[in-house]
């Protein structure tokens, strides 16, 4: 199911954790990549209950949390919605202890799975895909200059999930979306500063340049360098947030 704004909401992606985990955490992906932008509105409790397919209460108990952070605003009347300026940093900063393991495995899947996307992508990406991607690469360009952090996250995962269906490849088209899904709380760290996002952006770059000229070689190389330097900036901001 769809809200007004097109988003899909559901169903819901479960893990072994909690159900209201699952819910807080499928939510907060879809608002820190910008596919809820700040200030929508959420469909009613009973109908997002209903698309997720969960108990009313384990939804109320998660939005109870993304409200606590700063994430939703909940009024009595209006119902929820997203908030307006979204605390990216205090929002995961609170969740770091609980998700060490994750942070690891995020990467090192990452390291394992984009690499051989690219370098298979650069064999049969098309003209229209490459110009897609040469869009998405100068809106982040744009983003930078204009110093606007919001959205970064989100041209982030286009990027990459664009490389993904460059394969030609449905299964790996959806391994790619998969990839995104997982790693958001990860790689957003990477975008909470302006040295963070310019080093993203001229690793996309690196790796455009080297699909443009189909060179499978260069183009894995470039995503390994890329995703090397993306870790680094990571575990530096988490350091300094948990500082802070």
């Amino acid at each position: 199911m769809t809200d007004p704004a097109g988003v899909t909401l559901g169903p819901l992606p479960r893990t072994h954790a909690l159900v209201a985990d699952d819910v807080a955490r499928h939510l907060e992906r879809l608002i820190v990549t910008g596919d809820l932008p700040s200030g929508a509105a959420l469909p009613p409790e009973r109908t997002l209950a209903q698309t997720l397919g969960v108990s009313r209460n384990a939804l109320r108990e998660a939005l109870t949390r993304l409200a606590g952070i700063g994430l939703i605003e909940r009024r009595q009347g209006s119902g929820n919605r997203v908030s307006r300026t979204i605390p990216l940093a205090a929002t995961l900063a609170g969740r770091m202890q609980d998700v060490e393991a994750e942070f690891r495995n995020s990467a090192e899947f990452r390291a394992v799975i984009e690499p051989q996307l690219v370098r298979l992508a650069a064999t049969r990406v098309d003209d229209a895909q490459l110009d897609a991607l040469r869009t998405l690469v100068s809106d982040a360009g744009s983003s930078i200059a204009a110093g606007a952090a919001e959205g970064s996250a989100g041209l982030d995962v286009a990027f990459h999930t664009a490389i993904a269906q460059a394969t030609g490849n449905p299964l790996l088209a959806a391994l790619g979306d998969l990839t995104a899904s997982w790693t958001v709380e990860a790689r957003v760290f990477s975008h909470l500063d302006d040295d963070g996002r310019r080093l993203s952006h001229a690793g996309h770059a690196r790796i455009l340049a080297a699909l443009v000229a189909r060179d499978p070689d260069a183009a894995e190389y470039a995503m390994r360098i890329h995703l090397a330097e993306v870790r680094e900036v990571i575990e530096r901001a988490r350091r300094d947030t948990a500082e802070d």
